[in-house]
C-alpha cells in the first residue's frame, strides 16, 4: 500500500532534501520502499511516497531509520487509495514543469470527481500524470506536468475547480523530484498501477490483474475516521447510531462512536483489512449520511489496552491526552508511558501512536478535570521529547459492532502484561450484562482517543 509521509524538518528544507538525497540508501528496508520525495514550492515540509507492507513498519523501521540520517520536527503521515499512473503522450513537449494540485471535495462527490479528472480533456501544454484519493488534510491529490505557472493555475481554478463537488484546490510547483529506488524497480512499482492511455484518451487500468492484487492486499489497521458534521453534531450522531453499523463486512468493521467536548465532528474507529475497503466506505457509505460535510482518516499503530484492577473507584471520569513528541524520541516516550507512576484513583487505559497531526494518543480514567491536569502536568511537563500536550473529555459514546467483536479487538490488543496476569482483573465479566458496565468497572472500553 502506499502512504504520503510529510516530514517537518527542524533546520532547512534545503539542507533536510540534500540529507534525503544523500542517505536515502538508508531509509530502504524489506518491508518499506521509500519510492520518491518531492520538494514543493510555498511548502514547509518534504514529501515521501512510501510503498509499504504494513503501518507498523513506517513506525518501526522508516521513521526509525530516518531519525539517524535528518532532523525532523514532526511528521504526518496520509493514506493514499486507488492510486494510478498515466503515461505521457507520444511527441509531448520536453520542457514542462511539475506540478502538485490538492482537492477538497463534497464526501458525496468523491467518486464523481476522481472519475471526471481522469476524463477531462487535456491541452498538449498540460499533461495529468497521477491521480489518488487521499483523506488526510485534501481528498484528492494530483499530479500534472504544465508548460508554465499559468497554465496549471488557469487550467486547475477553470476546469478541476469547476468540477461538481470541489470545494477547494491548492496548486504548487515542484522545485525538487527525488526518485528513491533505481529506475527499474521505480518502473515496475509504476507499472502495476498504470492506465492504458493518457488522462483523457479513454484508456482503462492497464494491467488489471495487478491492480486489483494491490487494492486487495491485506495489510490489518486499525483507523480514526473524524466525521465532520454539516450543521448539526446531534444529527450526525443519530445517522451513525441508526446506519454506520449496516457498513460491517468481513474486511471493515466499525468499532465504535465518540464525540469530544468543544470538537466539530464524531470521531469513528475502524478495523480494516487495506486502505481501499475503508475508501469505499468513506467514498460510498459515508457520504449516505446526511450530515457529513467532510473526513479525515488517521491511521494507528501499535494500539495497546490495559485493564484495571478490581475495586476501582467506581465515579472516574474518562479523558482523552494528545501528544506531540520529538521523531526520533517517539519510541521511548511510548515507553516511558507504560512506565510511569500514575497517582492512586488514575488509570491508563489505552494507548496508541496516531500518524495524524499527533503523534501518541492515550486514554485515562480518573477522578476529575483537575486530577487529569496535575497528572499531565507531572508525568508530561517536563518529560524528554514531549513537544505538547492536549486534555479533553469525552460526551458520549457508542459501540457499533457485536460484544463478540468488541471482546475479540480487545483481546488481541491488550497489553504483555494483562495477557500474562488476566487473572487479577476483570477480564471474564458476564457479556450478557451492560456493555457500558463492563467498560466502568474495566476500562477496557477505550472511546475518546483520537
Amino acid at each position: 500500500m502506499l502512504v504520503l509521509i510529510r516530514l517537518f524538518p527542524k533546520g532547512g528544507l534545503k539542507e533536510l532534501c540534500s540529507a534525503i538525497d544523500v542517505e536515502k540508501r538508508d531509509l530502504y528496508w524489506k518491508d518499506v520502499k521509500p519510492l520518491y520525495a518531492i520538494r514543493e514550492e510555498g511548502k514547509r515540509y518534504i514529501s515521501i511516497v512510501l510503498d509499504v507492507k504494513n503501518l507498523d513498519a513506517i513506525q518501526n523501521l522508516f521513521l526509525k531509520n530516518l531519525g539517524t540520517i535528518a532532523s525532523v520536527s514532526q511528521t504526518r503521515t496520509i493514506p493514499i487509495m486507488s492510486p494510478i499512473y498515466f503515461p505521457l503522450p507520444k511527441d509531448h513537449p520536453r520542457d514542462l514543469v511539475h506540478y502538485m494540485v490538492f482537492l477538497r471535495v463534497e464526501p458525496e462527490k468523491y467518486d464523481d470527481v476522481y472519475n471526471s479528472i481522469i476524463d477531462l480533456k487535456y491541452p498538449k501544454n498540460l499533461i495529468l500524470t497521477y491521480l489518488s484519493y487521499s483523506f488526510g488534510d485534501d481528498d484528492i491529490i494530483i499530479s500534472m506536468l504544465a508548460e508554465g505557472r499559468e497554465t496549471a493555475q488557469k487550467f486547475a481554478n477553470n476546469k478541476i475547480g469547476n468540477i461538481k463537488g470541489v470545494n477547494a484546490l491548492d496548486v504548487s510547483r515542484v522545485m525538487r523530484n527525488i526518485d528513491m529506488l533505481p529506475k527499474d524497480k521505480l518502473r515496475a512499482h509504476k507499472e502495476r498501477l498504470l492506465y492504458s492511455a493518457p488522462a483523457g484518451q479513454k484508456g482503462r487500468i492497464k494491467n488489471k490483474a495487478a491492480y486489483e492484487k494491490y487494492l486487495k492486499q491485506k495489510t490489518p489497521m486499525t483507523v480514526i475516521v473524524r466525521l465532520f458534521a454539516k450543521k448539526s453534531l446531534k444529527k450526525l450522531w443519530a445517522d451513525i447510531e441508526n446506519n454506520l453499523e449496516k457498513f460491517e463486512s468481513k474486511d471493515l468493521i466499525p468499532l465504535y462512536a465518540s464525540q469530544q467536548e468543544a470538537k466539530d465532528y464524531i470521531t469513528v474507529i475502524f478495523e480494516a483489512s487495506n486502505f481501499e475497503v475503508l475508501k469505499d466506505v468513506l467514498v460510498k457509505n459515508l457520504p449516505t449520511l446526511v450530515e457529513v460535510r467532510k473526513t479525515r482518516t488517521i491511521p494507528m499503530l501499535a494500539p495497546t489496552y490495559f485493564l484495571i484492577p478490581k475495586g476501582h473507584p467506581k465515579d472516574l471520569e474518562r479523558y482523552l491526552i494528545t501528544l506531540r513528541t520529538d521523531p526520533s524520541k517517539t519510541r521511548s516516550v511510548r515507553s516511558k508511558i507504560i512506565g510511569a507512576t500514575f497517582p492512586k484513583a488514575s488509570f491508563l487505559t489505552y494507548l496508541t501512536y496516531s500518524l495524524g497531526q499527533d503523534d501518541i494518543l492515550l486514554s485515562i480514567l480518573t477522578e476529575s478535570h483537575k486530577s487529569v491536569q496535575e497528572l499531565t502536568k507531572s508525568i508530561f511537563g517536563n518529560m524528554d521529547g514531549v513537544q505538547s500536550y492536549e486534555i479533553s473529555n469525552q460526551l458520549k459514546t457508542k459501540r457499533l459492532t457485536s460484544k463478540t467483536n468488541w471482546r475479540r479487538h480487545q483481546r488481541k490488543f491488550l497489553s504483555s502484561f494483562d495477557k500474562e496476569y488476566t487473572k487479577e482483573y476483570d477480564l471474564d465479566y458476564d457479556w450478557t450484562d451492560d456493555f457500558q458496565e463492563y467498560a466502568a468497572m474495566t476500562g477496557a472500553f477505550v472511546h475518546e482517543f483520537e
